[in-house]
């Protein structure tokens, strides 16, 4: 059970409310007082990384920081995009202090370049999707560079979630993941109704206070879904769920390296 943040309640149970959710917090808090690489994450999803990443595979993610380091360190390369100055000198100097030159940081801010969307998915049409924060669509777009199916997994922990899972679905390959943090959000419900379209599985972790989802990609093309019916995302935390109508169902301007960068064998298009 998660014991949700209710933005602006006051009184004696919303106090206790917090309360609770601070004690629900500090083992992941203690985690990462420890080791300044432990991402911010629920515990499970990080017993996954640590058992799935490995030193063959390429990755992206949106949303710079502990995760960073901590991915970089178990894979060959990552490509990081973040679009908040002060996250990109943080996470600079993070990986600077550990010696980590397997990343290529991009820094991607809120702006009025358009992205590419010629370049977007068959999702944005079937769906009739519309940008729902074009201050950042060149964040969003900035995987768009990569040849499709090209990626082992994909960390989305930034700003503009929907539309860069959009983007994601189509850039990882068949047999990896996209991991969505904060998935408890209804906001992000149609990440899980776009998942279930493609046949893709899904475990949640959950600490009490929030949740993180990893949707598995099939090694084998799923059959046609046909019309799918919208996901909710707060739904009870399994281990492997099926994503289906029965299952729980950040930019603009040029990108700047920032940090170590380094060459990549993915080669943007």
């Amino acid at each position: 059970m998660l014991i949700r943040y209710t933005p602006g309640a006051t009184g004696f149970f919303a106090g206790l409310r917090r309360a609770v959710r601070a004690v629900l917090y500090l083992p992941t808090a203690w985690r990462m007082a420890q080791n300044p690489c432990y991402p911010w994450l629920n515990a499970g999803a990080v017993r996954f990384l640590e058992s799935h990443l490995t030193k063959r595979m390429t990755g992206f993610e949106w949303g710079g920081g502990r995760s960073t380091a901590f991915v970089a360190r178990r894979v060959l390369t990552l490509v990081s995009v973040e679009h908040q100055p002060k996250w990109r000198r943080r996470t600079a100097a993070l990986l600077a202090s550990q010696a980590l030159a397997n990343v290529s940081c991009r820094f991607v801010p809120a702006g009025d370049a358009p992205g590419r969307p010629e370049a977007r998915p068959d999702i944005w049409q079937r769906l009739s999707h519309v940008h729902g924060q074009p201050q950042y669509a060149a964040y969003t777009d900035a995987i768009l560079e990569y040849p499709q199916d090209c990626f082992d997994f994909v960390l989305i922990d930034g700003r503009a979630r929907v539309e860069c899972a959009y983007n994601a679905l189509s850039r990882v390959r068949p047999g990896g993941f996209l991991l969505l943090d904060n998935s408890e959000w209804e906001k992000y419900a149609p990440i899980f109704t776009a998942a279930a379209a493609a046949g893709w599985t899904r475990r949640d972790y959950e600490n009490g206070v929030w949740r993180t989802s990893i949707f598995c990609r099939p090694e084998t093309p799923a059959a046609s879904a046909g019309p799918v019916t919208p996901i909710d995302p707060a739904a009870p935390a399994g281990s492997v769920a099926p994503v289906g109508p029965t299952g729980p169902a950040a930019s603009a301007g040029p990108a700047a390296p920032a940090g170590p960068v380094v060459p990549s064998p993915l080669s943007p298009q």
